[in-house]
């Protein structure tokens, strides 16, 4: 008898998203506006690395957040998943890839293991942000050359940002990164993203919907203040 074939539908790039994925480089930081699709996008990868056989990790900032994808890719893969533990946080595919899921409340999160793939969601409110790429996450790389994916809404410009100008920067070849708009997602009433332009303060507004951080969000004077006095 023929084998059968299981089809697992994985949703479709809108045109933003589709432009990253073409332009990516290794290592990648999306800087958006809230609701711009920036954890969809980060699940197809992860979604599409796995059924291509290959180990995956999906990193987030706390255990709260981490369950909704837990949730979210349990359920989109059904067809293909061979086991899967929610104690071990874990989905292994018949394809043989593999999914990890990891809290980064401790920045050791995932020490010791090898992935061609991996995400951090929400990476601008990873509180050692820094401390668990540079020790922990980087190293997870080594062994498939793997590639990276920091998504988030900036907060200020902490070490998230900065990881936004390294890939804007050209001598940093291998990285790659992008300020992508809310209204960039085709599936946002663009109404509704001018009713907020209305109500929020300006710096408010663009750190939220455009992805562009607000000077005063680290410091209690404000960096025109801060300018003013020296």
């Amino acid at each position: 008898m023929p084998e059968r074939t299981i089809k697992i539908q994985i949703p479709k790039y809108h045109e933003a998203q589709k432009r990253v994925v073409d332009e990516a480089e290794r290592f990648n930081v999306l800087e958006c506006g809230r609701r711009f699709g920036k954890t969809t996008l980060g699940e197809q990868l992860v979604v599409r690395a796995a059924l291509d056989g290959k180990p995956a990790a999906w990193f987030a900032p706390t255990f709260r957040t981490l369950a909704e994808q837990w949730r979210s890719l349990t359920e989109a893969l059904k067809p293909v998943i061979a086991k899967s533990s929610q104690k071990e946080m874990q989905i292994k595919l018949t394809t043989g890839g593999i999914i990890d899921f990891w809290s980064l409340d401790d920045p050791d999160s995932g020490r010791g293991r090898r992935y061609k793939l991996i995400v951090v969601d929400e990476a601008s409110i990873v509180r050692h942000m820094q401390q668990a790429w540079e020790h922990t996450i980087r190293p997870t790389l080594t062994d498939y050359k793997g590639s990276a994916w920091f998504l988030g809404t900036p907060k200020g410009r902490n070490y998230f940002h900065q990881l936004f100008v390294r890939g804007q920067n050209d001598s940093h070849k291998d990285w790659k990164s992008w300020r992508l708009y809310t209204i960039d997602n085709p599936y946002i009433d663009e109404q509704e993203i001018a009713d907020a332009q209305r109500d929020l303060p300006p710096g408010v507004f663009n750190q939220e919907y455009r992805g562009i951080p607000d000077d005063d969000a680290g410091n209690p004077f404000g960096h025109a203040a801060i300018r003013a006095c020296i």
